[in-house]
């Protein structure tokens, strides 16, 4: 029966599989549906740049924005579904920057199997503890919350376009058909587009205004500039979580979406005439100009201090064993060291000599800095074979033995040839010179005692 239905199979193109058991036709129903997809996202973005253009609110125009920092992905039916560990939504636009923001941290149960991963992408990533207590827990709350935020935001009862960059795409797909499908809604209803397409598409309208950006680049250059480390580290706008953690800038989905708004800014402010406002437009640094300090905002970010806000690391965040059995934080304070040791290496560590040679040069040396180098100088920089045998415990060399007949003849005459190797049965056709066999004998070198 089993072989009646593979020759079936081969025969026929309806019932043919890839090797993970996906249908041929399916896959192919898929590709075209991405195509399709992608089609209709650059066209409703044009749509929607032009009609702002025409109608003079580019500047006011406002675009949703969103991050996701998960904790494991998980196969189910050949498609990554992403576990969501943090989401931030926030509404954008080139003249107020990011207007309002919608974060939530995720403390729901991870499933059999998966803490482990959980526990090592934390760790590496994001920081947020598993299970962390002062997170939401069901799904179904959270999209709740999420169409609230984006209740206002509707056009002719349809939700905003959620833009986020390419290789977040699948991510933000995965929290959209989780929180969906904990509600019992349609999950088409939210469209997630590409953060890299809008940036084109906002190219080629204001680009044309600028004298410094080459028109025929903008694809290459959308895709370039959101991997750019120009405000990754930049502090003041992560989430009360991230504030008090390691690397909060750079992993913190708030602070993600600022770093876009201010990558966007930075290109198309200029274009239409909006002054650039620190802490809107591009991040506040006044604490790297030293010409300007604001000790009274430092003050008063010390006084508001609170240890109770700063989240306690959990029993899970640092249980994170290696293969032999020992934890990142155990391994740190075994092999740091402590102040008293600190102390005592520095105490007994002997100054560095530097020797600057330009001024040798200059001749602004002393006497005997000079016969010192001089004496270093004259020493023999190579060492004799006598003595680097004697160092080595090593034999002298000997000439190699190599065959004298070598040096007489060449290695042509050597080489036998197809008459040889190969010698003719005779007939018609063969030459005589074929038919004859000469045995040659190799010449001999000197030295031999024989002729």
């Amino acid at each position: 029966m089993a072989k009646n239905d593979k020759i079936a199979s081969q025969i026929s193109d309806k019932d043919k599989k890839t090797s993970l058991g996906e249908s041929l036709i399916m896959l192919q129903l898929k590709e075209k549906e991405a195509m399709m997809f992608i089609k209709n996202m650059q066209e409703n973005i044009k749509v929607i740049i032009d009609t702002a253009v025409n109608l003079n609110f580019l500047a006011e125009l406002k675009f949703c924005f969103v991050h996701v920092n998960w904790f494991f992905c998980m196969i189910v039916n050949n498609t990554p579904q992403y576990f969501p560990a943090e989401y931030t939504f926030g509404v954008f636009s080139l003249k107020n920057g990011i207007e309002d923001v919608h974060h939530t941290i995720v403390s729901a149960k991870i499933p059999l199997g998966y803490r482990r991963e959980a526990l090592e992408i934390s760790q590496n990533s994001h920081k947020i503890p598993v299970e962390y207590e002062g997170g939401e827990t069901d799904f179904a709350v959270m999209y709740d919350k999420l169409a609230n935020f984006l209740e206002s935001r509707k056009i002719v009862d349809q939700y905003p376009y959620l833009f986020t960059r390419k290789a977040f795409t699948r991510e933000a797909q995965s929290l959209i058909a989780r929180l969906c499908d904990a509600a019992q809604q349609d999950k088409e209803q939210f469209k997630i587009y590409e953060l890299e397409s809008l940036f084109v598409h906002l190219a080629n309208e204001l680009f044309k205004k600028r004298k410094d950006r080459d028109m025929d680049l903008i694809p290459v250059y959308a895709h370039k500039i959101f991997e750019n480390y120009t405000y990754r580290f930049d502090k003041g706008f992560e989430c009360h979580f991230h504030k008090y953690v390691d690397g909060g800038p750079e992993y913190c989905s708030t602070s993600v979406l600022q770093q876009w708004a201010w990558t966007l800014c930075d290109e198309f402010c200029a274009p239409l005439n909006i002054e650039m406002q620190p802490g809107i437009h591009q991040p506040d640094r006044f604490d790297r100009n030293p010409n300007h300090f604001d000790k009274r905002s430092l003050v008063s970010m010390m006084n508001n201090l609170r240890v109770r806000d700063v989240p306690q690391a959990t029993a899970g965040t640092d249980g994170v064993l290696s293969m032999t059995g020992v934890s990142e934080q155990h391994r740190w304070n075994r092999s740091s060291r402590t102040y008293q040791e600190e102390m005592r290496r520095r105490n007994e560590s002997k100054p560095v000599q530097v020797i600057d040679c330009s001024k040798f040069q200059d001749g602004t040396s002393t006497s005997n800095d000079k016969s010192s180098i001089t004496e270093f100088a004259s020493k023999p920089a190579k060492i004799s074979n006598v003595e680097r045998a004697e160092y080595l415990n090593e034999r002298p060399l000997r000439p190699p033995n190599i065959d004298p007949r070598m040096y007489i003849t060449s290695v042509d005459d050597l080489l036998p040839t197809d008459d040889e190797n190969f010698p003719p049965i005779g007939g018609r056709g063969v030459s005589n010179r074929s038919r004859t066999f000469q045995s040659r004998k190799a010449p001999l070198g000197k030295g031999q005692g024989h002729t």
